[in-house]
């Protein structure tokens, strides 16, 4: 069970992530300084985790920067998508991995079909977007900024 000290980090990455979705959203790039800001985050939250609970963050963030740097290799991913998903698995709590495979999984569906439903309204601010002028690119960021922003309230429920 996740507790709320587990969270912490997470919380405390929030105004990141929101940052980070809206820039990829509008621009389909990651900022490299939102990236360090993460990073940073998470250092300076990390003192508050257990040691263990770190290294098995620090571990899952190894295994997932591997994975999809395989991805990027074979052009699948974008090297600002690489570097968000490995550092958002430094905020996922270890006991709550599988949560956030289901969380990813819904974003991973609700981030295209908003932006199906964007496109569909006329004059609207957004339409200049280029994640809604570029077809057949996901803007990642928002998928994983998302998703971490799902875990966050679903294991804060449970907490």
């Amino acid at each position: 069970m996740t507790g709320i000290a587990d969270l912490l980090p997470l919380a405390a990455a929030s105004p990141v992530l929101i940052l980070a979705a809206a820039g990829d959203l509008r621009h389909l790039r990651i900022s490299n300084r939102l990236m360090l800001g993460l990073a940073a985050v998470f250092l300076l939250t990390a003192p508050l985790l257990p040691l263990a609970e770190t290294g098995q963050r620090l571990l899952a963030a190894s295994i997932v920067f591997a994975l999809c740097f395989a991805l990027f290799c074979g052009r699948v991913l974008a090297g600002g998508d690489v570097k968000m998903m490995a550092l958002a698995m430094l905020f996922v709590p270890s006991s709550a991995l599988a949560a956030f495979g289901w969380s990813f999984s819904a974003a991973m569906l609700t981030v295209p079909l908003a932006l199906t439903m964007l496109v569909r309204i006329e004059a609207a601010a957004w339409r200049s977007w280029a994640s809604l002028q570029t077809p057949g690119r996901m803007p990642m960021g928002a998928a994983i900024s998302l998703a971490l922003m799902l875990l966050l309230v679903i294991q804060a429920a449970k907490a």
